[in-house]
C-alpha cells in the first residue's frame, strides 16, 4: 500500500508537507517552507500543463489588503516562491485554467476577478487582465443580510467548459458565469440566481457537467442548478434545497454556523460531502450558551446521496468529527480517503471512505504542528 503525500496551507507561517502511511495509520510532518501571510488556498498545476519536469508547480494566494497571487515550485520536499502579483483586492480562491494558459483569481474583498497568464516557466506574467468588478445588486440598502452582504464578495472560481468560469458571489446571491476571451480578457456572460440571503460560497459540478451544486455559507444549504441548454438567468431548483445542519443543532445556534466546503466523491458520482463549520465554537462554548451541544466534540460532515438524475435528494446522513472550525476538505485521487482539518482545534484527520461512499472510518490523525489549516491537497 503506497504512502500519500499531503500539502496544507492556511493562516500559518508555512506550507507544510506531510506523509500518510495507511498500513501504520501514521501521519508525519515531512517539511515546512516559508509561506506568505494568510496563504489560505493552494492549487496544483495539472500534470499535463506542468512546464517544469523536475519540479512540481503550484499556486497560492495571500489575503493581504491588496492581495497576492503566488506561484510556487516544489522540489525535494521544499517549496519556493517564484513570483508574486497583486490581485487588487483580498483574494479567496484561485483556479488553474484547463488549457494551462493561466490563473484565475477572485477577490472576496473588492468583489472582483483577475486573470494572470503563465510565463513559460510557470510563473505569473505581468500582463494581467483588466480587473473585472462585479456589480452590487443590493447597493440601495436592501441586502437580505446587511452585515455579510454589504458588497460583492467573490468567494470561489471553478471552470465548466474550457474557458467558461463560474464565480460564487456571497454578497450578491449569484454565481456569475464569466468567459475568458482571447489572451486575457474576462467578460460576464450571465448568472445563476440563488435565493436571497443564502450567500453562495463553494460549488462543484456533477460528473457529467449537467448540474452545478452550490453550498451557501449564510444558510448552510446545498442548491442545484441545471446547466443543460442554459438560458440566463438560471434559477436554482427549489424542490432540491438541502440544509446540511444536523437536527440536533438548536435553531438559534445554527445562525452562527457557516458551511464551508462541498466536494463530489470521484468514485461515486451520486455522493456529495459538505462541511459544517462552527457547530462547536470555542467562544460560544466558553460563554455557556447552547447547552444542548455540550456533548458535541466537533463539526459534522453532511453525506448527501443524490438520485440517479442528480436532481433529487435520496438520503442525507451526518458524520461527527472532533474537529473545530472544519473548513477545507479534499479526496485522494483513488477515492479512498477524505482529508480535512480543524482550523481552531482537533488537528488534521484522514478518513477512509466506505465502498458505497456513505460511511467514514478514521484512518489517521495528527494534532501537533498543523494548526490554522484552511486548505489541503494530496500531491
Amino acid at each position: 500500500m503506497s504512502t500519500y503525500q499531503i500539502l496544507v496551507s492556511g493562516y500559518r507561517d508555512t506550507y507544510t508537507i506531510l506523509s500518510f502511511d495507511p498500513s501504520t495509520s501514521k501521519i508525519k510532518i515531512v517539511s515546512d517552507s516559508k509561506a506568505p501571510e494568510k496563504a489560505s488556498w493552494i492549487e496544483p498545476a495539472s500534470k499535463q500543463h506542468n512546464p517544469l519536469q523536475s519540479n512540481r508547480v503550484l499556486y497560492s494566494i495571500s489575503e493581504v489588503d491588496k492581495g497576492l497571487a503566488v506561484s510556487l515550485n516544489l522540489k525535494d520536499d521544499q517549496i519556493e516562491i517564484t513570483s508574486q502579483k497583486e490581485t487588487r483586492g483580498s483574494p479567496a480562491h484561485i483556479h488553474v485554467l484547463k488549457d494551462g494558459s493561466g490563473l484565475a483569481v477572485v477577490n472576496y474583498v473588492g468583489g472582483s476577478m483577475i486573470f494572470f497568464p503563465f510565463n513559460s516557466d510557470g510563473t505569473l506574467s505581468d500582463n494581467a487582465s483588466d480587473l473585472l468588478e462585479f456589480p452590487f445588486l443590493y447597493k440601495d440598502g436592501d441586502a437580505p443580510d446587511p452585515e455579510r452582504q454589504d458588497t460583492p464578495h467573490a468567494h470561489q472560481v471553478i471552470e465548466g467548459e474550457p474557458g467558461t468560469l463560474y464565480v460564487c458571489d456571497l454578497g450578491n446571491d449569484r454565481i456569475w458565469v464569466v468567459e475568458k476571451k482571447g489572451v486575457n480578457t474576462l467578460e460576464i456572460k450571465g448568472w445563476l440566481q440563488a435565493p436571497p440571503g443564502t450567500g453562495p460560497r463553494h460549488a462543484t459540478f456533477s460528473e457529467d457537467g449537467k448540474h452545478l451544486y452550490v453550498l451557501t455559507e449564510l444558510t448552510s444549504d446545498v442548491l442545484v442548478f441545471s446547466l443543460e441548454n442554459p438560458k440566463y438567468p438560471i434559477i436554482s431548483k427549489p424542490e432540491f434545497k438541502v440544509n446540511i445542519i444536523p437536527s440536533s443543532v438548536p435553531k438559534e445556534a445554527s445562525k452562527i454556523m457557516n458551511a464551508a466546503e462541498l466536494i463530489l466523491n470521484p468514485k461515486k458520482s451520486n455522493i456529495l460531502y459538505a462541511s459544517n463549520r462552527l457547530e462547536i465554537s470555542l467562544e460560544e462554548k466558553s460563554k455557556g450558551k447552547f447547552k444542548t451541544l455540550k456533548d458535541v466534540k466537533g463539526d459534522s460532515i453532511a453525506i448527501i446521496e443524490l438520485s440517479s438524475n442528480g436532481e433529487e435528494l435520496k438520503e442525507l446522513n451526518f458524520f461527527q468529527t472532533d474537529l473545530n472550525n472544519l473548513r477545507g476538505m479534499t479526496i485522494s485521487n483513488d477515492g479512498r480517503y477524505l482529508l480535512t482539518a480543524g482550523r481552531k482545534e482537533g488537528g488534521l484527520a484522514i478518513y477512509e471512505i466506505s465502498s458505497n461512499g456513505k460511511q467514514f472510518k478514521l484512518a489517521g490523525k495528527i494534532e501537533k504542528g498543523v494548526d490554522n489549516i484552511t486548505d489541503l491537497t494530496f500531491l
